[in-house]
């Protein structure tokens, strides 16, 4: 018996042993076949759909035109290429002989007669949409999904760009867009403002796993984007695939910061319907260093370079969805339920004067939204619906009695009032907004299409403090601050000829508010109801299959927002009497893309009425209309490819911002600040950047991507630069910081690994209002990507 035991034993063994040798052997065998599509200009084509036919396995191409069959039995194959306005291609792969690794370069020719509409059609839709009537910037997100990098971070390595943000990681971000800032410039996500979303899903604090594109819009804003906007919008694009996949990424870098995320989804088997996660967390603690005044024993302020402390920051978020894809009555119907949140240590007051111990913010949202869309509801007509609620809960604390120094400790006690308020706060907020959007599309002739953007939303907030209450008398954060805005947009696109396309549009904004203002004790109730009209029209000129003019002008109206209205009861004190503010926008862009060249330029002007701006004290900020301005500015970009593994690009902005304003509205007994430039903002900045990006790296299955990238900001004055001795004048210097990284992927594993450095000099760097930001960091990022 033990003998028949090892002798079935020792056949296992063996039967084992030939199967694994068998299935190396077999695997062996298997070719990988890759290459990339391109028209007949060498433009890549995104999306072309490639077939094998004898084995019915099939690939589309990505962004860069690339494609990659795997684990494919040696033979001989005919491959089917195809894509809407192009000659279907057949080619035979010949996988017969030793190669393992076959590549191939594949041209397809345009059909004979076709549109040009059609003809575009085969280039990526980042690509298209640089080409419309709109003055855009797109970014593609792909390449940046494997570092530790902040969106608002991305953002500004686009032309006319520049973020500034008040501290490290979760920090408020400013965005400039071609001289606009603040609130004149809003954040999308898909056409939604993102602020509805809550403030755990801020531009700065955005994952890039989530994103698809960055779309920014210099001046003139299309109806699709449905909310007023007056100098630029930036659009974030999530991700939509439609197939299996699972994205996770994990981070960790100085200043103990980790980033994670879990994205998945999966498909039916029929491809209609189909289920997803998506979430995020991501924490920092922000101890990297400041130069600071920390008082001595006599009082006497003495220099310092200490950690900051007390800044922590954290974020998250849970997003579920459902959707059915492909039926008669809808082409997409979502439904997504999220929870998102934040919990924010406030270190110290907008002008980084006074520390803060013990002074935080806390928020959660709970939202719901419904996206539907149909091609041909009616006939020649698309429709895109989307409706959403949400419910944010936020807590402000500032209850401390004890006044902190800059190195964290407790220098004296307060008899009364807190770090930020002078009534301390124990403030429970509570706010809902409900908001709508509806979209159509009308193509009622082969050249022209109409375009509907209807968007409304209502928005209420109500608060509980009682230790404020004690303070004042009354608790007057129980009074409701109410605020709906609709905005109505009708557009016409018509193609003239192959060349010219002109866009045409209209917009009508209502708002009408209702809140209050706490004026010396006393409570302050405001009203208003305020109507305006825009309108803008731009066109698109191709002097050459590669060179395109673009002109726009837009009449832009933009109407306050809830923060600026009834602030946000911590270190923004509510205006509820803001009036809107109005701007008229000039563009004149050129574009030339060639194989290994692309180049823009963007010539702009911006006259502006009722400028909405912060005005910042120590102990507050408060939005105000003040300043009447005028910008004139250049922004340029220059991107070379002179082999297929290395990229160089380069972008620089001038922007000349100057005060419109005559005395009587400036304060000034004279007209000195008349045409004067406009301090604390940066007037020339740039960035560049150098990638190397090579396959099968050192003959290993190994991709290796590697990037040096750069940001410089000129030096500005703080103040207005007319005003005291210009050499004693508070200026933020010049600044050049330099940042390095490395990516090393393994496709067939998919996995890749990232080490990045920033400010690797650590170069003393400054934002908003003198802030300090911060120095040299390191970072290192895990990711798996199965799909």
């Amino acid at each position: 018996m033990l003998y028949f035991e090892k002798l079935e034993s020792i056949k296992i063994i063996c039967i084992l042993f030939f199967s694994l040798l068998t299935s190396s052997f077999l695997y062996s065998q298997t070719v990988k076949v890759s290459g990339v599509v391109t028209d007949n200009l060498g433009i890549p084509l995104f999306q072309s759909h490639l077939q094998i036919q004898e084995l019915n396995k099939n690939a589309v191409t990505n962004e860069d035109g690339k494609f990659t069959f795997k684990k494919i039995p040696k033979g001989k194959y005919s491959l089917k290429i195809s894509y809407v306005g192009f000659k279907t291609n057949y080619q035979t792969i010949d996988a017969s002989g030793e190669k393992t690794n076959i590549k191939l370069t594949i041209q397809l020719k345009p059909e004979q007669n076709q549109l040009n509409e059609v003809t575009l059609e085969g280039k990526s839709t980042a690509q298209r949409l640089k080409e419309s009537t709109a003055n855009v910037s797109v970014l593609q997100m792909e390449k940046f999904r494997e570092r530790n990098i902040n969106t608002s971070d991305i953002v500004k390595q686009i032309s006319g760009v520049n973020v500034r943000q008040t501290g490290g990681f979760g920090s408020n971000a400013k965005i400039y867009v071609n001289g606009m800032t603040g609130k004149s410039v809003p954040f999308f996500l898909d056409g939604i403002p993102l602020s509805y979303f809550g403030a755990g899903l801020g531009l700065n604090v955005l994952p890039s796993n989530l994103i698809e594109q960055i779309e920014v819009y210099k001046g003139v804003v299309p109806v699709d984007l449905g909310a007023d906007a007056l100098g630029g919008a930036i659009n974030i694009v999530p991700r939509k695939s439609y197939s299996d996949y699972l994205d996770v990424s994990y981070s960790a870098g100085s200043f103990n910061s980790h980033k994670m995320s879990v994205n998945a989804q999966l498909m039916s088997s029929d491809n209609q319907w189909m289920f997803g996660v998506n979430s995020f967390f991501n924490h920092s603690d922000n101890s990297y260093k400041v130069d600071v005044e920390i008082p001595n024993e006599q009082g006497n302020p003495i220099p310092a370079r200490v950690k900051r402390f007390h800044d922590k920051y954290s974020n998250h978020l849970l997003n579920v969805y459902v959707g059915i894809l492909d039926k008669k009555y809808a082409d997409r119907l979502v439904l997504s339920a999220r929870y998102s949140g934040l919990d924010d240590d406030i270190q110290h007051n907008a002008i980084m004067a006074q520390p803060y111990g013990e002074a935080t913010y806390g928020e959660s949202t709970v939202g719901t939204s419904l996206e539907y869309e149909k091609k041909n509801i009616l006939k020649k007509m698309n429709m895109k619906w989307y409706s959403a609620y949400n419910r944010t809960r936020g807590h402000f604390i500032d209850t401390t009695l004890n006044a902190y120094t800059w190195d964290g400790k407790i220098y004296r006690k307060r008899t009364d009032g807190g770090e930020i308020s002078a009534s301390r706060n124990s403030l429970k907020l509570t706010s809902q907004n409900v908001l709508n959007r509806v979209n159509l599309n009308y193509y009622p002739w082969e050249k022209g299409k109409f375009t509907l953007n209807l968007f409304s939303s209502w928005f209420r907030r109500v608060g509980e403090d009682p230790i404020a209450a004690e303070f004042y008398g009354e608790d007057f954060f129980k009074n409701p601050t109410q605020l709906f805005k609709n905005a109505l947009g009708i557009a016409y696109e018509h193609r003239f000829s192959k060349s010219l396309t002109g866009y045409t549009a209209a917009k009508h904004f209502w708002l009408d508010a209702d809140g209050y203002e706490i004026k010396n004790l006393d409570f302050v109730p405001n009203q208003q109801e305020t109507s305006n009209f825009g309108f803008l029209q731009s066109l698109r000129y191709h002097l050459t299959k590669s060179f395109l003019v673009k002109s726009s002008y837009e009449y832009a109206t933009r109407l306050p927002d809830e923060v600026e209205l009834f602030g946000d009861f911590t270190l923004i004190k509510s205006n509820p009497f803001l009036e809107p503010e109005q701007s008229h926008n000039l563009n004149l862009g050129f574009q030339l893309k060639t194989r290994k060249v692309n180049w823009d330029t963007n010539l702009f002007y911006r006259g502006t009425n009722n400028v909405i701006w912060l005005r910042t004290s120590q102990f507050y900020s408060q939005y105000q209309n003040l300043l009447k301005s005028r910008t004139l500015g250049v922004d340029m970009e220059l991107r070379y490819r002179p082999v297929d593994f290395l990229d160089v690009k380069a972008n620089a902005t001038y922007q000349d911002l100057r005060n419109r304003s005559p005395k009587n509205i400036t304060g000034a007994v004279d007209n000195r600040y008349f045409n004067a430039r406009l301090p604390n903002i940066p007037y020339f900045f740039g960035n560049a950047e150098v990638r190397y990006h090579k396959e099968n790296f050192l003959h290993t299955k190994n991709n290796i991507s590697a990037w040096w990238s750069a940001n410089y900001v000129n030096e500005f004055y703080l103040f207005w630069a007319v005003d005291g001795n210009k050499d004693l004048k508070n200026t933020i210097p010049s600044q050049f910081t330099q940042n390095l990284g490395i990516t090393l992927s393994h496709p067939e594993n998919r996995w890749t690994v990232t080490a990045e450095a920033t400010n690797i000099f650590n170069e003393k760097v400054f934002d908003n209002f003198s802030v300090q930001r911060p120095g040299r960091a390191f970072y290192i990022t895990l990711r798996t990507f199965i799909n």
